[in-house]
């Protein structure tokens, strides 16, 4: 009882010296918009998350029909320092089939990777490339379905090599995981997905081991957490 009593006396010593913040105590944050999607050609509907690189922002929209003028955009890629200043459209989808970005970009020096859940001449999907600056876009790999369809996550970038899922696609329209090389070069269907079923998220990589998720599938099919060698082995 007396080591109890002691050391709730010592409690609100440790808190301050700690600089805890205590219940009651709030602290007050400040929302700041720095950019407002208008729906024409910077896009809309961010469905991803932001990539960081230095002070720029880089992300992408689904892109919508412009009611104003008639034009359709195809999704957008953007950049947009951290202040809110200097907002660039750095790539628009229209005239590269349906691209329709709704994954999150990866940022390696000068280029952005991403994919396109309905690119490519049979709309299953893109892995792309483009240079910060908008300059050099590049269709690295158009998925075919058996291969895989509807990438929705970002890719993960380690060494040379992309790696991502399909929500759709493979033998068994389950989806897949994927190797590609940043070159476009060395495409590999690592997994094809038949005791999980439509992997939305991105993947980590532990050693040779990649982790990831299913939204579906497992004994009651409300989904699965999964780990797969790199080179398609020792799925679990």
């Amino acid at each position: 009882m007396k080591t109890w009593v002691k050391n709730l006396f010592l409690l609100p010593a440790l808190t301050a010296g700690l600089g805890l913040i205590q219940v009651g105590q709030a602290t007050a944050w400040t929302l700041t918009t720095l950019h407002s999607f208008t729906g024409g050609s910077d896009g809309d509907i961010p469905y991803a998350g932001l990539a960081s690189w230095g002070n720029t922002l880089y992300g992408t929209t689904t892109g919508i029909q412009d009611s104003q003028n008639g034009s359709v955009y195809q999704g957008t890629l953007f950049s947009i320092n951290t202040d809110g200043t200097g907002y660039t459209n750095v790539h628009d989808f229209q005239g590269d089939g349906y691209g329709t970005p709704v994954s999150g970009l990866t940022v390696s020096g000068n280029s952005l990777y991403g994919t396109a859940l309905f690119g490519g001449i049979w709309s299953r999907g893109t892995v792309f490339k483009v240079d910060i600056d908008g300059t050099g876009f590049t269709n690295l790999y158009t998925f075919t379905q058996s291969d895989g369809a509807l990438p929705r996550s970002r890719l993960l970038l380690s060494c040379n090599t992309l790696y991502g899922t399909t929500s759709f696609g493979g033998s068994l329209n389950s989806g897949t995981v994927f190797a590609i090389n940043t070159d476009g070069t060395g495409f590999t269907s690592i997994y094809s997905f038949s005791d999980g079923d439509s992997p939305f998220a991105g993947l980590v990589l532990g050693s040779n081991t990649l982790y990831g998720t299913t939204i579906r599938g497992g004994s009651l099919n409300q989904g699965t957490i999964f780990a797969v060698n790199t080179d398609g082995t020792g799925f679990t």
